[in-house]
């Protein structure tokens, strides 16, 4: 058993396989961790309304909330602990280029998504914005520039062009000075140098009186890689991105065979998930 005081675990792809559904096992290895006193943090790219599912299903409906790639520390009830947003300079900068490719461009913004070109995505993503009070603005270039580039949370793009992405990420990469990761391979998330889940989470656990050396975090994709480096104990996934099993100490069995729950038990109980 290690001395293990936190845990945070990033959603898609981590606890919730693809297309699938939160598992009994994951359940249990939650209500070990309540019952033991560890908080149990999800740390999304989703707001917390396109959440609620998924923190019922877990059982963690009075812990706060790592949301919009880190963006903000919210409350069980939505009240914002504390946030993170983009440099406007930085917002402006990748604005100019995202509007130049065939994506969708999505900004989080406190109380609200503005999304242009939503002609791109045919079938918008189901469930990744939720019903909690937070609206979405389309098609809308004035209100998107005049609202939607100032306290940004984060920038997305989306697309099911696979060279569209490779391109746009490329060029983020040389003309500005953003953060640039994703949760899955259709979406790039943009965020200013400073933000990210790390910094949530980091800025969570201090709170909490809780040292970095003792938390775990789980993750997938390179939008967890930060988190990942925030912590002692970093665990990605089997099926996750070459980036983030560089950044762990454990490589989990994957999402499909209960990999959170599997290490939760090992680790943290010192026990065989049966």
């Amino acid at each position: 058993m290690e001395d293990i005081r936190l845990i945070a675990t990033d959603v898609d792809g981590t606890i919730l396989p693809h297309g699938g559904k939160i598992s009994e096992a994951t359940r249990r290895a939650v209500r070990r961790c309540r019952a033991a006193g560890i908080p149990f943090v999800i740390a999304s790219g989703r707001w917390i309304g396109a959440l609620e599912d998924i923190v019922c299903a877990v059982g963690a409906e009075d812990q706060p909330l790592i949301v919009a790639n880190g963006g903000a520390v919210v409350a069980p009830d939505g009240a914002i602990l504390h946030e993170w947003t983009m440099d406007e300079r930085d917002a402006w900068d990748a604005y100019g280029v995202l509007r130049k490719y065939d994506v969708m461009i999505v900004s989080y913004v406190r109380d609200a998504a503005y999304r242009l070109n939503t002609a791109a995505m045919p079938q918008l993503p189901g469930g990744y914005m939720g019903k909690r009070d937070y609206r979405a603005v389309d098609d809308d270039v004035n209100a998107f520039e005049a609202e939607g580039l100032r306290g940004v949370y984060k920038l997305e793009a989306i697309t099911e062009d696979r060279n569209v992405i490779a391109r746009l990420r490329t060029e983020l990469l040389e003309k500005t000075r953003a953060v640039i990761t994703g949760a899955f391979w259709r979406n790039t998330e943009i965020q200013s140098p400073g933000m990210g889940k790390g910094t949530a989470l980091r800025w969570l656990a201090d709170s909490l009186g809780i040292p970095a050396g003792n938390c775990m975090a789980f993750g997938d994709n390179t939008n967890d890689v930060d988190m990942l480096e925030a912590v002692g104990w970093p665990v990605a996934m089997a099926n996750g991105a070459e980036r983030a099993k560089a950044a762990a100490r454990i490589v989990a069995p994957a999402d499909v065979g209960d990999g959170v729950a599997q290490t939760i038990f090992k680790y943290v109980f010192g026990e065989k998930l049966s």
